[in-house]
């Protein structure tokens, strides 16, 4: 069957991110796409279409305040089952391993709808870590059609689960093209940030912090703000952590009252892409939970202390860049003090890698969905 009409599902903000390079390459391509929202992150989604151009052919408006995952996961399938017959959808993309990206799969597979998965294959061989992201890798793993794992080892996840290699192509990750796109064409057009400037100004080291994983609700998180206090006010002189919260109450109702007194420990509300990429460059490392940070600061060389008790990006551990401390204060804080007052080993460290690609995934993505239309 040709493959005449293709949609792209975006759910969250690092979705929008990590296929804004294949909605561009396949704009340039001539094919005819759809781009789906369903809304599910409104306030950080909204700003993030804008600021990199993505088009919206239908937003489906499936946020709801502190919303279950079965709740969540009703409403995608039954508006996708009635989205996908407006529009006949030849292929989907979906991207990563969120509930948005999972449910819509399933929906397409009871439609008789091929699925593309971009950055398939990362697995953690723990079911509830990340949770419910584990899961729903592995069911994208059994529904898609086309695999584009980013890795060598991603592909090997893949080739281990009986997944056929013909369907497997190996392309890179999507976030280090939007990554070198943003630095190099839209970030040189920004006003540089004056607080940031102020802090570098007075000879003070940043540190960027996220951190919003499900799995790391109650007390998990509270053990990672007690690891930042004790950073802050060892280096009260030599620091200022700068932290956007995520909008999601379960971890402004934590972290707030633990972190907000502490001089040096800003807390600001979630930044824009560009902000965000800014603050990155700007700072001396990073500790988050973040999946997708972690492929960005690999990509441009800044260490990273990850939050999570497991690790699905082992690319950055091997090179060196990241290191698993887990939601563990004593661990946070004496990775960090390391790399606060060894210079040696924070130079190994410091080193870009391409072990997440070479920012030509996107590419290689439409090339093989031209082909497999043509083959099929």
């Amino acid at each position: 069957m040709a493959i005449e009409n293709i949609s792209v599902l975006i759910g969250t903000r690092p979705e929008a991110i990590k296929l804004m390079p294949v909605i561009d390459a396949l704009k340039k391509s001539g094919i005819n796409t759809s781009v789906f929202i369903t809304g599910q992150h409104r306030e950080l989604l909204s700003p993030i279409l804008a600021e990199l151009n993505i088009p919206c052919t239908l937003n489906m408006e499936l946020m709801a305040e502190n919303q279950s995952l079965t709740a969540l996961s009703a409403r995608i399938l039954v508006a996708m089952e009635r989205v996908l017959k407006k529009h006949g959808t030849d292929l989907l993309i979906v991207q990563g391993d969120t509930t948005s990206a999972a449910m819509s799969a399933l929906a397409c597979f009871y439609a008789g709808v091929k699925v593309a998965h971009v950055e398939a294959g990362l697995r953690t061989n723990s079911k509830r870590n990340p949770f419910p992201e584990e899961v729903n890798r592995r069911l994208l793993a059994s529904l898609a059609d086309i695999h584009f794992p980013p890795t060598p080892g991603a592909e090997e996840n893949l080739l281990g689960e009986g997944i056929e290699a013909e369907s497997i192509h190996m392309v890179g990750n999507t976030v280090v093209d939007a990554l070198y796109y943003a630095r190099d064409t839209l970030l040189p057009g920004l006003t540089p940030d004056e607080e940031i400037q102020k802090t570098l100004a007075a000879g003070r080291e940043i540190i960027l912090v996220t951190g919003h994983r499900r799995e790391s609700f109650g007390a998990d998180l509270e053990s990672i703000c007690r690891g930042l206090l004790s950073i802050a006010e060892t280096y009260a002189d030599k620091v200022e952590i700068i932290y956007p919260i995520h909008l999601n109450p379960n971890v402004r109702e934590k972290v707030l009252p633990m972190l907000s007194s502490t001089k040096n420990i800003r807390l600001i509300e979630p930044l824009s892409y560009l902000r965000f990429i800014e603050a990155m460059l700007s700072a001396k490392f990073i500790i988050t939970d973040s999946g997708g940070v972690q492929e960005e600061a690999a990509a441009l060389g800044i260490p990273v202390l990850v939050t999570r008790r497991t690790c699905e990006r082992a690319e950055a551990v091997d090179a060196g860049v990241s290191q698993l401390v887990g939601p563990c204060r004593d661990k946070i804080f004496k990775a960090a003090e390391e790399l606060l007052t060894d210079a040696s080993a924070y130079k190994k460290r410091a080193h870009p890698t391409d072990v997440f690609g070479d920012g030509h995934a996107a590419e290689r993505i439409v090339a093989v969905l031209k082909s497999y239309g043509n083959d099929n």
